[in-house]
């Protein structure tokens, strides 16, 4: 019997990255993982080594995730204000269903550790700010990188207010209309403040 060890490794880090993502559960063990993905513990061993490398991947495939959002953006049929929109709509839209991706960043920068946070980083100066300029017409880095600040974080602490509460200063932005009526008073708000 031929067994195709990319469907397992695949099937270990779906069910790793559900749990890390969407019950924001940051110590789970490896019995668990193997329980809910119906394989057994050695499988995980053998195709990660460790729980630390299955976490790492975990990191990547929850990143990867996000750096495909980031590729709407780089969609030059669209205005750069409505880019900015849809990108700050599904990267929310993400994060809602996917939680665990801030709490895994923000306990690994909290202990000092290298995370995808990086290449988060990264994509906001790559991607981000030069749209933030077009928009605003704003040439200075220091006022352009407040803006890209001011965005990022109307976008990340919403979510995590949401995700403990459903609800942020009572507007639920897990609800599509709503989410997308506060999205676009943000980049308003960045555009013209």
């Amino acid at each position: 019997m031929v067994i195709d060890r990319n469907d397992t490794k695949t099937k270990i880090l779906e069910t790793a990255a559900g749990i890390i993502g969407k019950e924001r559960n940051l110590n789970l063990t490896i019995r668990e993982i193997a329980t809910r993905a119906d394989v057994n513990i050695a499988s995980i061993n053998y195709h990660f080594g460790s729980k630390e490398k299955l976490l790492e991947e975990v990191e990547m495939l929850l990143m990867d995730k996000i750096r495909h959002i980031y590729t709407g953006l780089h969609n030059s049929d669209q205005p750069t204000r409505e880019r900015l929109i849809s990108w700050a709509n599904n990267l929310i839209k993400h994060l809602i269903d996917y939680p665990g991706i801030i709490y895994l960043i923000g306990t690994q920068v909290l202990e000092k550790e290298n995370t995808g946070l990086n290449i988060y980083l990264h994509l906001l100066e790559t991607d981000i700010n030069p749209l933030v300029k077009k928009l605003t017409g704003v040439t200075d880095e220091t006022a352009a990188g407040f803006k890209v600040l001011q965005l990022i974080s109307g976008i990340v602490y919403p979510v995590l207010i949401y995700s403990s509460n459903n609800e942020t200063a009572g507007i639920n932005i897990g609800d599509t209309a709503i989410r997308g009526k506060y999205v676009t008073s943000l980049v308003d708000s960045i555009e013209k403040g």
